[in-house]
């Protein structure tokens, strides 16, 4: 399959609040993602699919360092590519920006996610107890050094 990566521009907001609530149990309002649109720090990235937004990436970036706030795939768009086409695509984008850093936390049960990340160079790197609002559940910040 092919996929195409571009920043997301506030058009497809509402494409973006679908995408999150079908996987995040305290899913992103039309209102948090809008504040993201016009947050200097902030990267607002899609992975498309012919004209239809089907994942995105956000992330901050301070300096030298980028933290993955959130990544979402629409749940019929996981296991064919697009989550790494995704990701390999931030990773080029970061080093042209300078980055040199970049974390994100994953919950400990998301086994997938955390090999995926792994696959493509992060490591884990700590552990948050009872991070995530909605169960409690512990979230492992992974790390992944630019050079």
């Amino acid at each position: 399959m092919k996929f195409q990566v571009a920043p997301v521009l506030s058009l497809w907001v509402d494409r973006l609040v679908e995408i999150d609530s079908t996987w995040n149990p305290r899913s992103w309002s039309q209102k948090l993602f809008e504040r993201e649109f016009f947050n200097p720090v902030s990267r607002v990235r899609g992975v498309f699919h012919e004209e239809l937004l089907i994942g995105y990436l956000i992330a901050h970036v301070v300096l030298d360092e980028a933290h993955i706030v959130s990544l979402g795939l629409h749940p019929d768009w996981r296991r064919f590519g697009a989550g790494t086409h995704l990701l390999t695509d931030y990773l080029r984008l970061s080093r042209l920006e300078g980055v040199r850093v970049i974390t994100l936390d994953v919950r400990r049960s998301n086994l997938s996610a955390q090999a995926l990340y792994q696959k493509l160079g992060f490591a884990p790197a700590g552990l948050r107890r009872h991070y995530y609002s909605d169960n409690g559940e512990d979230a492992i910040t992974m790390r992944r050094e630019l050079h």
